[in-house]
């Protein structure tokens, strides 16, 4: 029981703080501000932050609370470097992700690489995930997620397109 009344606690505690910092986010103003009201379309449930910088294709550091926090996209996975298409799908994620990305937790949080894991959208409101899977610049996340049914179907629709780079004709 004890235990368990801690664990509460420590959630609480944790969700406080995030709340906390992205208050102090928004009145700080400057890099680590939110958008400008309006200039944002919201998804329900997802938090907005400002994005800091792009790692890779699908991997991102945004900034909480005046801290760096590295975000691994749940539902696509795309080439690492030295492979195919490993550029071509960190430039879409940068242009898709502009400054402000918005967060959507789903089943799991974090992976095996202490990465939080989210499904990332736009600041006007484009699953990210599934845009660059649709793009043929990743592949879908099979194993879990809420949304992994539709980003397989357009996993498949792109390969059937040839679209992107992973499904160009020929490869």
């Amino acid at each position: 029981m004890r235990r368990q009344l801690s664990r509460v606690m420590l959630v609480v505690a944790v969700l406080i703080l995030f709340v906390v910092g992205i208050s102090a986010l928004a009145e700080r103003g400057g890099r680590d501000a939110l958008p400008v009201e309006g200039s944002l379309v919201p998804v329900p449930g997802a938090v907005a932050v400002p994005v800091d910088r792009i790692i890779d294709g699908d991997t991102l550091d945004v900034r909480v609370a005046g801290s760096t926090v590295r975000v691994r996209l749940y539902g696509v996975d795309t080439p690492e470097r030295g492979e195919t298409c490993f550029r071509e799908a960190t430039d879409r994620l940068r242009e898709l992700a502009g400054d402000v990305v918005q967060l959507l937790p789903d089943a799991r949080l974090t992976d095996s690489f202490s990465r939080e894991l989210r499904y990332v959208y736009s600041a006007d409101a484009i699953l990210i995930d599934e845009a660059l899977v649709v793009e043929g610049f990743g592949v879908a996340w099979r194993d879990d997620g809420s949304k992994r049914a539709s980003i397989i179907a357009a996993e498949e629709e792109a390969r059937a397109a040839g679209r992107g780079c992973l499904w160009t004709a020929g490869r």
